[in-house]
Protein backbone atom coordinates (compact mmCIF):
# COMPACT_ATOMS: atom_id res chain seq x y z
CA UNK A 1 0.00 0.00 0.00
CA UNK A 2 1.61 3.29 -1.12
CA UNK A 3 1.77 6.56 0.81
CA UNK A 4 -0.95 8.17 -1.30
CA UNK A 5 -3.46 5.45 -0.39
CA UNK A 6 -2.54 5.66 3.30
CA UNK A 7 -2.99 9.42 3.24
CA UNK A 8 -6.42 9.06 1.60
CA UNK A 9 -7.55 6.46 4.19
CA UNK A 10 -6.20 8.63 7.00
CA UNK A 11 -8.03 11.64 5.62
CA UNK A 12 -11.22 9.55 5.29
CA UNK A 13 -11.14 8.24 8.89
CA UNK A 14 -10.29 11.73 10.15
CA UNK A 15 -13.29 13.12 8.27
CA UNK A 16 -15.53 10.35 9.70
CA UNK A 17 -14.23 11.05 13.21
CA UNK A 18 -14.84 14.82 12.87
CA UNK A 19 -18.30 14.19 11.40
CA UNK A 20 -19.13 11.82 14.26
CA UNK A 21 -18.04 14.38 16.85
CA UNK A 22 -19.99 17.13 15.08
CA UNK A 23 -23.14 14.98 14.85
CA UNK A 24 -22.82 13.89 18.50
CA UNK A 25 -22.39 17.51 19.63
CA UNK A 26 -25.36 18.62 17.57
CA UNK A 27 -27.61 15.86 18.91
CA UNK A 28 -26.51 16.52 22.49
CA UNK A 29 -26.81 20.32 22.39
CA UNK A 30 -30.25 20.21 20.75
CA UNK A 31 -31.49 17.46 23.11
CA UNK A 32 -32.44 15.21 20.19
CA UNK A 33 -30.08 12.47 21.46
CA UNK A 34 -32.36 12.01 24.47
CA UNK A 35 -35.26 10.91 22.26
CA UNK A 36 -35.58 7.08 22.09
CA UNK A 37 -36.56 7.08 18.42
CA UNK A 38 -33.35 8.89 17.44
CA UNK A 39 -31.22 6.47 19.46
CA UNK A 40 -32.92 3.50 17.81
CA UNK A 41 -32.40 4.90 14.30
CA UNK A 42 -28.72 5.65 14.97
CA UNK A 43 -28.15 2.18 16.44
CA UNK A 44 -29.80 0.44 13.50
CA UNK A 45 -27.90 2.61 11.01
CA UNK A 46 -24.57 1.71 12.63
CA UNK A 47 -25.25 -2.03 13.09
CA UNK A 48 -27.01 -2.90 9.80
CA UNK A 49 -23.84 -3.09 7.60
CA UNK A 50 -22.37 -5.80 9.87
CA UNK A 51 -25.39 -8.15 9.97
CA UNK A 52 -24.24 -10.54 7.23
CA UNK A 53 -20.69 -10.80 8.53
CA UNK A 54 -21.27 -11.00 12.29
CA UNK A 55 -24.09 -13.13 13.82
CA UNK A 56 -23.87 -11.09 17.03
CA UNK A 57 -24.81 -7.95 15.08
CA UNK A 58 -27.97 -9.71 13.88
CA UNK A 59 -28.95 -10.63 17.46
CA UNK A 60 -28.19 -7.10 18.65
CA UNK A 61 -30.37 -5.64 15.91
CA UNK A 62 -33.20 -8.01 16.88
CA UNK A 63 -32.90 -6.93 20.52
CA UNK A 64 -32.94 -3.25 19.53
CA UNK A 65 -36.02 -3.83 17.35
CA UNK A 66 -37.84 -5.57 20.22
CA UNK A 67 -36.97 -2.74 22.60
CA UNK A 68 -38.18 -0.22 20.04
CA UNK A 69 -41.51 -2.03 19.60
CA UNK A 70 -41.94 -2.25 23.38
CA UNK A 71 -41.17 1.45 23.81
CA UNK A 72 -43.50 2.40 20.95
CA UNK A 73 -46.41 0.39 22.39
CA UNK A 74 -45.90 1.83 25.88
CA UNK A 75 -45.60 5.37 24.50
CA UNK A 76 -48.75 5.08 22.39
CA UNK A 77 -50.63 3.62 25.37
CA UNK A 78 -54.40 3.40 24.97
CA UNK A 79 -54.23 4.51 21.33
CA UNK A 80 -53.22 0.99 20.24
CA UNK A 81 -55.89 -0.82 22.27
CA UNK A 82 -58.56 -0.81 19.48
CA UNK A 83 -56.00 -2.24 17.03
CA UNK A 84 -54.85 -4.85 19.55
CA UNK A 85 -58.41 -5.93 20.41
CA UNK A 86 -59.43 -6.07 16.74
CA UNK A 87 -56.38 -8.15 15.80
CA UNK A 88 -56.87 -10.62 18.68
CA UNK A 89 -60.53 -11.06 17.67
CA UNK A 90 -59.49 -11.66 14.07
CA UNK A 91 -56.83 -14.12 15.24
CA UNK A 92 -59.33 -16.09 17.33
CA UNK A 93 -62.25 -16.05 14.86
CA UNK A 94 -60.30 -16.69 11.65
CA UNK A 95 -61.11 -20.45 11.76
CA UNK A 96 -64.82 -19.60 11.36
CA UNK A 97 -64.06 -17.54 8.26
CA UNK A 98 -62.01 -20.41 6.84
CA UNK A 99 -64.99 -22.75 7.41
CA UNK A 100 -67.32 -20.38 5.55
CA UNK A 101 -64.75 -20.06 2.75
CA UNK A 102 -64.85 -23.84 2.34
CA UNK A 103 -68.60 -23.45 1.76
CA UNK A 104 -67.76 -21.27 -1.30
CA UNK A 105 -68.55 -17.98 0.47
CA UNK A 106 -66.12 -15.16 -0.47
CA UNK A 107 -63.73 -14.21 2.31
CA UNK A 108 -64.87 -10.59 2.50
CA UNK A 109 -68.48 -11.72 2.89
CA UNK A 110 -67.48 -14.38 5.45
CA UNK A 111 -65.59 -11.76 7.44
CA UNK A 112 -68.57 -9.40 7.26
CA UNK A 113 -70.97 -12.11 8.46
CA UNK A 114 -68.69 -13.03 11.39
CA UNK A 115 -68.32 -9.38 12.43
CA UNK A 116 -72.06 -8.80 12.03
CA UNK A 117 -72.98 -11.83 14.15
CA UNK A 118 -70.32 -11.00 16.77
CA UNK A 119 -71.29 -7.34 17.12
CA UNK A 120 -74.98 -8.18 16.90
CA UNK A 121 -74.71 -10.76 19.69
CA UNK A 122 -72.88 -8.30 21.96
CA UNK A 123 -75.46 -5.61 21.14
CA UNK A 124 -78.39 -7.90 21.95
CA UNK A 125 -76.80 -8.96 25.23
CA UNK A 126 -76.07 -5.32 26.04
CA UNK A 127 -79.67 -4.29 25.31
CA UNK A 128 -80.90 -6.93 27.73
CA UNK A 129 -78.18 -6.80 30.38
CA UNK A 130 -77.15 -3.12 30.55
CA UNK A 131 -80.51 -1.79 31.79
CA UNK A 132 -80.43 -4.36 34.61
CA UNK A 133 -76.81 -3.51 35.42
CA UNK A 134 -77.60 0.22 35.38
CA UNK A 135 -80.59 -0.28 37.65
CA UNK A 136 -78.60 -2.40 40.09
CA UNK A 137 -75.66 0.05 40.08
CA UNK A 138 -78.00 2.98 40.68
CA UNK A 139 -79.63 1.12 43.57
CA UNK A 140 -76.22 0.20 45.00
CA UNK A 141 -75.07 3.84 44.90
CA UNK A 142 -78.24 4.94 46.70
CA UNK A 143 -77.75 2.23 49.30
CA UNK A 144 -74.12 3.30 49.85
CA UNK A 145 -75.34 6.87 50.40
CA UNK A 146 -77.98 5.71 52.87
CA UNK A 147 -75.48 3.43 54.63
CA UNK A 148 -72.93 6.21 55.14
CA UNK A 149 -75.66 8.62 56.29
CA UNK A 150 -77.15 6.10 58.74
CA UNK A 151 -73.72 5.20 60.07
CA UNK A 152 -72.91 8.87 60.64
CA UNK A 153 -76.18 9.33 62.57
CA UNK A 154 -75.56 6.18 64.59
CA UNK A 155 -72.08 7.34 65.56
CA UNK A 156 -73.56 10.61 66.84
CA UNK A 157 -76.47 8.97 68.70
CA UNK A 158 -76.82 8.83 72.48
CA UNK A 159 -77.11 5.04 72.43
CA UNK A 160 -73.68 4.77 70.77
CA UNK A 161 -72.05 7.05 73.38
CA UNK A 162 -73.77 5.10 76.13
CA UNK A 163 -72.50 1.82 74.69
CA UNK A 164 -68.95 3.17 74.48
CA UNK A 165 -69.19 4.46 78.06
CA UNK A 166 -70.07 0.96 79.22
CA UNK A 167 -66.86 -0.21 77.54
CA UNK A 168 -64.88 2.30 79.59
CA UNK A 169 -64.51 5.17 77.11
CA UNK A 170 -65.60 8.62 78.24
CA UNK A 171 -68.16 10.48 76.15
CA UNK A 172 -65.76 13.35 75.44
CA UNK A 173 -63.06 10.98 74.22
CA UNK A 174 -65.48 9.02 72.04
CA UNK A 175 -66.98 12.21 70.61
CA UNK A 176 -63.51 13.54 69.76
CA UNK A 177 -62.61 10.30 67.98
CA UNK A 178 -65.88 10.28 66.02
CA UNK A 179 -65.73 13.97 65.10
CA UNK A 180 -62.03 14.16 64.29
CA UNK A 181 -61.15 10.71 62.97
CA UNK A 182 -64.14 8.66 61.83
CA UNK A 183 -66.63 11.12 60.27
CA UNK A 184 -64.01 13.02 58.22
CA UNK A 185 -63.07 9.68 56.63
CA UNK A 186 -66.65 8.52 56.04
CA UNK A 187 -67.79 11.62 54.17
CA UNK A 188 -65.06 11.41 51.48
CA UNK A 189 -66.17 7.84 50.74
CA UNK A 190 -69.60 9.00 49.64
CA UNK A 191 -68.36 12.13 47.92
CA UNK A 192 -65.63 10.13 46.19
CA UNK A 193 -68.08 7.57 44.78
CA UNK A 194 -70.51 10.24 43.60
CA UNK A 195 -67.80 12.50 42.15
CA UNK A 196 -66.23 9.58 40.29
CA UNK A 197 -69.55 8.67 38.70
CA UNK A 198 -70.24 12.32 37.91
CA UNK A 199 -66.79 12.63 36.34
CA UNK A 200 -67.42 9.49 34.29
CA UNK A 201 -70.69 10.85 32.96
CA UNK A 202 -69.62 14.45 32.40
CA UNK A 203 -66.15 13.84 30.97
CA UNK A 204 -67.00 14.44 27.34
CA UNK A 205 -63.56 13.66 25.97
CA UNK A 206 -63.41 10.26 27.67
CA UNK A 207 -66.95 9.49 26.55
CA UNK A 208 -66.18 10.56 22.99
CA UNK A 209 -63.01 8.44 22.95
CA UNK A 210 -64.93 5.41 24.23
CA UNK A 211 -67.62 5.84 21.58
CA UNK A 212 -64.95 6.28 18.90
CA UNK A 213 -63.22 3.07 20.04
CA UNK A 214 -66.52 1.17 20.08
CA UNK A 215 -67.09 2.19 16.46
CA UNK A 216 -63.45 1.72 15.43
CA UNK A 217 -62.99 -1.82 16.79
CA UNK A 218 -65.62 -3.49 14.54
CA UNK A 219 -64.23 -1.67 11.48
CA UNK A 220 -60.65 -2.74 12.25
CA UNK A 221 -61.94 -6.19 13.18
CA UNK A 222 -63.49 -6.57 9.71
CA UNK A 223 -60.34 -5.48 7.84
CA UNK A 224 -58.03 -7.62 9.98
CA UNK A 225 -60.33 -10.62 9.60
CA UNK A 226 -60.72 -10.12 5.85
CA UNK A 227 -56.97 -9.85 5.26
CA UNK A 228 -55.77 -12.11 8.07
CA UNK A 229 -54.74 -14.88 5.68
CA UNK A 230 -52.69 -12.37 3.65
CA UNK A 231 -50.81 -11.34 6.80
CA UNK A 232 -50.23 -14.99 7.70
CA UNK A 233 -49.07 -15.87 4.19
CA UNK A 234 -46.71 -12.89 4.14
CA UNK A 235 -45.17 -14.03 7.44
CA UNK A 236 -44.91 -17.59 6.10
CA UNK A 237 -43.17 -16.40 2.93
CA UNK A 238 -40.60 -14.44 4.93
CA UNK A 239 -39.94 -17.18 7.48
CA UNK A 240 -39.87 -20.04 4.96
CA UNK A 241 -36.88 -18.38 3.34
CA UNK A 242 -35.19 -17.42 6.60
CA UNK A 243 -36.09 -20.01 9.26
CA UNK A 244 -38.52 -22.85 8.56
CA UNK A 245 -38.12 -24.30 12.08
CA UNK A 246 -39.17 -20.99 13.64
CA UNK A 247 -42.24 -20.95 11.39
CA UNK A 248 -43.28 -24.45 12.53
CA UNK A 249 -42.70 -23.55 16.19
CA UNK A 250 -44.79 -20.38 15.85
CA UNK A 251 -47.63 -22.43 14.32
CA UNK A 252 -47.63 -24.80 17.30
CA UNK A 253 -47.39 -21.96 19.83
CA UNK A 254 -50.30 -20.26 18.07
CA UNK A 255 -52.42 -23.42 18.46
CA UNK A 256 -51.59 -23.58 22.18
CA UNK A 257 -52.50 -19.92 22.70
CA UNK A 258 -55.78 -20.21 20.76
CA UNK A 259 -56.88 -23.25 22.70
CA UNK A 260 -55.98 -21.68 26.05
CA UNK A 261 -57.73 -18.37 25.31
CA UNK A 262 -60.84 -20.13 23.97
CA UNK A 263 -60.99 -22.19 27.16
CA UNK A 264 -60.63 -19.10 29.39
CA UNK A 265 -63.44 -17.33 27.52
CA UNK A 266 -65.66 -20.42 27.77
CA UNK A 267 -64.89 -20.84 31.49
CA UNK A 268 -65.56 -17.14 32.17
CA UNK A 269 -68.98 -17.33 30.47
CA UNK A 270 -69.88 -20.52 32.35
CA UNK A 271 -68.84 -19.12 35.73
CA UNK A 272 -70.59 -15.77 35.13
CA UNK A 273 -73.81 -17.59 34.17
CA UNK A 274 -73.74 -20.14 37.01
CA UNK A 275 -72.85 -17.54 39.65
CA UNK A 276 -75.58 -15.16 38.45
CA UNK A 277 -78.16 -17.97 38.58
CA UNK A 278 -77.03 -19.18 42.02
CA UNK A 279 -76.97 -15.65 43.44
CA UNK A 280 -80.48 -15.07 42.08
CA UNK A 281 -81.76 -18.31 43.62
CA UNK A 282 -80.37 -17.40 47.06
CA UNK A 283 -81.61 -13.78 46.82
CA UNK A 284 -78.13 -12.25 46.85
CA UNK A 285 -78.32 -8.51 45.97
CA UNK A 286 -77.24 -7.51 42.46
CA UNK A 287 -76.79 -11.11 41.25
CA UNK A 288 -76.06 -10.29 37.61
CA UNK A 289 -73.37 -7.69 38.40
CA UNK A 290 -71.67 -9.98 40.92
CA UNK A 291 -71.91 -12.94 38.52
CA UNK A 292 -70.34 -10.96 35.67
CA UNK A 293 -67.56 -9.78 38.00
CA UNK A 294 -66.85 -13.40 38.96
CA UNK A 295 -66.65 -14.35 35.29
CA UNK A 296 -64.38 -11.44 34.35
CA UNK A 297 -62.01 -12.09 37.27
CA UNK A 298 -61.95 -15.87 36.77
CA UNK A 299 -58.98 -15.92 34.31
CA UNK A 300 -56.82 -14.36 37.05
CA UNK A 301 -55.67 -17.36 39.13
CA UNK A 302 -56.11 -17.07 42.93
CA UNK A 303 -56.42 -13.28 42.96
CA UNK A 304 -59.65 -13.53 40.98
CA UNK A 305 -61.42 -15.62 43.62
CA UNK A 306 -60.39 -13.35 46.51
CA UNK A 307 -61.33 -10.19 44.61
CA UNK A 308 -64.75 -11.70 43.76
CA UNK A 309 -65.32 -12.66 47.41
CA UNK A 310 -64.32 -9.23 48.73
CA UNK A 311 -66.58 -7.42 46.24
CA UNK A 312 -69.47 -9.76 47.07
CA UNK A 313 -69.04 -9.40 50.85
CA UNK A 314 -68.75 -5.61 50.66
CA UNK A 315 -71.89 -5.45 48.53
CA UNK A 316 -73.89 -7.48 51.07
CA UNK A 317 -72.58 -5.43 54.01
CA UNK A 318 -73.33 -2.09 52.31
CA UNK A 319 -76.81 -3.17 51.27
CA UNK A 320 -77.42 -4.04 54.95
CA UNK A 321 -79.65 -7.06 54.39
CA UNK A 322 -81.36 -8.62 57.46
CA UNK A 323 -79.63 -12.01 56.91
CA UNK A 324 -76.14 -10.67 56.25
CA UNK A 325 -74.22 -13.62 57.70
CA UNK A 326 -76.10 -16.30 55.75
CA UNK A 327 -75.73 -14.33 52.50
CA UNK A 328 -71.99 -13.86 53.05
CA UNK A 329 -71.64 -17.60 53.64
CA UNK A 330 -73.64 -18.27 50.46
CA UNK A 331 -71.49 -15.93 48.33
CA UNK A 332 -68.22 -17.35 49.70
CA UNK A 333 -69.48 -20.93 49.24
CA UNK A 334 -70.66 -20.40 45.64
CA UNK A 335 -67.47 -18.61 44.56
CA UNK A 336 -65.24 -21.15 46.35
CA UNK A 337 -67.10 -24.08 44.81
CA UNK A 338 -66.93 -22.62 41.31
CA UNK A 339 -63.23 -21.81 41.74
CA UNK A 340 -62.44 -25.32 43.01
CA UNK A 341 -64.37 -27.02 40.20
CA UNK A 342 -62.78 -24.83 37.54
CA UNK A 343 -59.21 -24.60 38.87
CA UNK A 344 -58.71 -28.17 40.08
CA UNK A 345 -61.12 -30.28 38.01
CA UNK A 346 -62.12 -28.65 34.71
CA UNK A 347 -59.05 -26.59 33.79
CA UNK A 348 -56.36 -29.21 34.57
CA UNK A 349 -58.25 -31.90 32.70
CA UNK A 350 -60.00 -30.05 29.87
CA UNK A 351 -57.58 -27.16 29.25
CA UNK A 352 -54.61 -29.39 30.07
CA UNK A 353 -55.60 -31.93 27.44
CA UNK A 354 -56.33 -29.16 24.92
CA UNK A 355 -52.82 -27.67 25.18
CA UNK A 356 -50.95 -30.92 25.92
CA UNK A 357 -50.16 -30.28 29.59
CA UNK A 358 -50.46 -32.78 32.44
CA UNK A 359 -52.99 -31.64 35.13
CA UNK A 360 -50.40 -31.82 37.93
CA UNK A 361 -47.90 -29.82 35.88
CA UNK A 362 -50.55 -27.21 35.04
CA UNK A 363 -51.33 -26.64 38.73
CA UNK A 364 -47.63 -26.63 39.64
CA UNK A 365 -46.88 -24.04 36.94
CA UNK A 366 -49.21 -21.55 38.63
CA UNK A 367 -47.33 -21.83 41.93
CA UNK A 368 -43.88 -21.69 40.30
CA UNK A 369 -44.53 -18.73 37.99
CA UNK A 370 -46.43 -16.76 40.63
CA UNK A 371 -43.45 -17.21 42.96
CA UNK A 372 -40.98 -16.13 40.27
CA UNK A 373 -42.88 -13.31 38.53
CA UNK A 374 -45.78 -12.44 40.82
CA UNK A 375 -49.09 -11.39 39.26
CA UNK A 376 -47.74 -11.43 35.70
CA UNK A 377 -46.49 -14.97 36.28
CA UNK A 378 -50.01 -16.13 37.10
CA UNK A 379 -51.29 -14.83 33.77
CA UNK A 380 -48.58 -16.36 31.58
CA UNK A 381 -47.96 -19.56 33.58
CA UNK A 382 -50.12 -22.05 31.67
CA UNK A 383 -49.46 -21.09 28.02
CA UNK A 384 -45.76 -20.49 28.70
CA UNK A 385 -45.39 -23.84 30.51
CA UNK A 386 -47.17 -25.59 27.62
CA UNK A 387 -44.73 -23.95 25.20
CA UNK A 388 -41.71 -24.98 27.29
CA UNK A 389 -43.02 -28.54 27.50
CA UNK A 390 -43.46 -28.55 23.72
CA UNK A 391 -39.77 -27.61 23.23
CA UNK A 392 -38.66 -30.07 25.92
CA UNK A 393 -40.53 -32.89 24.20
CA UNK A 394 -38.87 -31.91 20.91
CA UNK A 395 -35.49 -32.18 22.61
CA UNK A 396 -36.36 -35.57 24.11
CA UNK A 397 -37.51 -36.90 20.74
CA UNK A 398 -34.38 -35.73 18.99
CA UNK A 399 -32.01 -37.04 21.68
CA UNK A 400 -33.57 -40.07 23.37
CA UNK A 401 -36.60 -40.69 21.15
CA UNK A 402 -39.22 -40.39 23.91
CA UNK A 403 -41.86 -37.84 24.89
CA UNK A 404 -42.84 -36.98 28.47
CA UNK A 405 -45.00 -34.55 30.45
CA UNK A 406 -48.01 -34.88 28.16
CA UNK A 407 -51.46 -36.02 29.17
Amino acid sequence: MDNTTLKKQGAFFFAVFISFLTLSGFLYLTGIILKPLVLIIISMFVITPFIKEYPFAKRLLLLISMLFIGWLLSDLGFAVIPFFVAFILAYLLDPFVVTLEKAKIPRWLSAFLIVFVFVGSITMVAIYIFPIIYEQLDDAINKISVFVSDLSKQLNSKSFYKFMSELGLKKATTKAIVQNDILPKLEPILSGVLSSLLHLVTNISTLATSIFNIILVPILFFYFLKDYRKLVNLSKTILEKKNIKLLNDLKRISKIFKKYVSWQITAAIIIATVCSVMFSIFKIPYPIILGIICGILNPIPYLGIFASMIIGILTIVLVNQPDVLSQIITVVSVISAMHFINAYLLEPNIAGKMIGLHPALLIASLFVFSGLFGFLGLLIAVPLTATLVMFFNDWLKSNVNISLLKE
